[in-house]
C-alpha cells in the first residue's frame, strides 16, 4: 500500500506522539534526493533507564515520504556506549 499525506496517515502520526514531557532526541543521519534516514531516541518510563532506539528510513519522491520503515531497539546506557564505539572505531 502507498502512503501519501492523507487525514488517515495524519490520525496515526498523532497517536504516535510521545507525551511532551518526554524529552526526545532527533537527527537525521543522511539525506538526498531519495532517500532519509533518521535516529530518534528517548528513555522509556519503565524500567528506569532503558531507552527506545528507532532507526527510520524513508523513501523519498519529490520530496515526500513514499515508504518507511523503523527499526526499533530498547537498550541500556552501556548498551548505547558499546553501539556508539563500535561505529566510531569499527
Amino acid at each position: 500500500m502507498l502512503w501519501q499525506n492523507t487525514e488517515h496517515l495524519k490520525q496515526l502520526k498523532e497517536k504516535m506522539m510521545l507525551h511532551e514531557s518526554i524529552k526526545q532526541k532527533k537527527f537525521t543521519v543522511k539525506e538526498n534526493d531519495s532517500y532519509r534516514m533518521r535516529v530518534t531516541q528517548h528513555e522509556v518510563l519503565a524500567p528506569k533507564g532503558l531507552y527506545s532506539l528507532d532507526f527510520i528510513q524513508e523513501s523519498l519522491k519529490d520530496g515526500e515520504v513514499m515508504d518507511s520503515q523503523t527499526y526499533n531497539f530498547f537498550m541500556t546506557q552501556e548498551d548505547l556506549e558499546v553501539l556508539c564505539k563500535g561505529l566510531l572505531n569499527g
